[in-house]
Order: C-alpha cells, then sequence, then structure tokens
C-alpha cells in the first residue's frame, strides 16, 4: 500500500509540475505577443507619423517653388510653375505612401509573430496537460501492478480465445 501511495503521490506533484511549467511558458509567449502586437501598432504610428512629416515638407516645398516663380515674375497657375508644382506634389504624396506602406508591412510582420506566440501559448498549455495525464495514466498502471493486480491469462475468459467458451472460436470444429 505504501509503495502505491508513493507511486500516486509522486505522480500528482509530476502532474502539477507540468501545468505548472506549461501555464509559465504560455504566460511568457502570451506576454512577448502582446509586447510584439504593442511594436506593431507603434510601428504603424510612426510610419504615418513620418507620412505626416513628407507631406508637410512637400507643402513647404512647393510654397518656396511658388515664392520663387512669383518674385521672378512668372504666373504661377499656368505653364512651367504647374508643372513643377504638381511634380512637387506628385513626389511628395509617392514618398508618404512609400512610408506608410513599408511601416504597414513591419507592422504586419510583427502582427504575425504575436500571432504565433499566441499559438505557441496554447501549445505550451496543452503539452503541459497531456504530460501531466500521462503522469497520472502512468502511476496508476504502476500502483495497479504494485498492488499485485494482473491482466487476466492469456486465452482465459477472451473473446479471442480457442478454448471452446462463448464468444470464442472452437478450433477442433475446423479441422
Amino acid at each position: 500500500m505504501c509503495v502505491e501511495m508513493l507511486l500516486i503521490g509522486s505522480a500528482l506533484l509530476g502532474a502539477g509540475a507540468a501545468i505548472n511549467s506549461a501555464n509559465q511558458q504560455a504566460k511568457a509567449a502570451e506576454e512577448t505577443g502582446r509586447n510584439l502586437a504593442s511594436q506593431a501598432g507603434q510601428e504603424q504610428d510612426a510610419a504615418n507619423a513620418q507620412a505626416d512629416q513628407i507631406r508637410k515638407a512637400a507643402r513647404r516645398q512647393r510654397a518656396a517653388a511658388e515664392s520663387s516663380f512669383a518674385a521672378g515674375g512668372v504666373d504661377v497657375g499656368v505653364g512651367s510653375a504647374i508643372a513643377v508644382d504638381n511634380e512637387i506634389a506628385r513626389g511628395g504624396e509617392f514618398d508618404a505612401l512609400n512610408a506608410i506602406i513599408t511601416g504597414g508591412r513591419g507592422a504586419d510582420s510583427l502582427t504575425q509573430e504575436a500571432i504565433a506566440y499566441g499559438k505557441q501559448a496554447r501549445n505550451a498549455k496543452m503539452a503541459g496537460y497531456g504530460q501531466a495525464a500521462s503522469s497520472l495514466l502512468s502511476a496508476g498502471a504502476g500502483a495497479m501492478k504494485a498492488s499485485g493486480w494482473r491482466a487476466p491469462a492469456s486465452g482465459v475468459g477472451s473473446p479471442m480465445s480457442v478454448n471452446g467458451s462463448a464468444g470464442s472460436v472452437n478450433v477442433s470444429n475446423l479441422a
């Protein structure tokens, strides 16, 4: 009886340790995932802020070009002056959109990594619970064996026996 109690106690401690370890791994993975998700948001915000700065710089450049044309006596609403203004506006918007796209790609990558850490957390918990169940089942089998429990002898009372009992094949009639 003492051996059985030791086996069961050991299994309970092992199962508890497996679950605790799994929970700690899951918490660490979840925390890493939250941090990555936060970084993704920050990266997207930084890209949007950079795009705003690019657009402001383009507006300043357009104003400076208009001032130069006006100071030179050129009509800013026609011809080359309009072409220069349009080119500056187009280039500024192109650069702003590139900043947003680049930031979005970085944010998407971090988001996918955060999702992977979430899956890792779930997998860690499942593995820990599986290991705990395995420890308990193994200890239960060991305790049963230590207590003297034995499976029935091979062929006796088994549905696959060949001794003519109910549910079995009588091999004497097969010859």
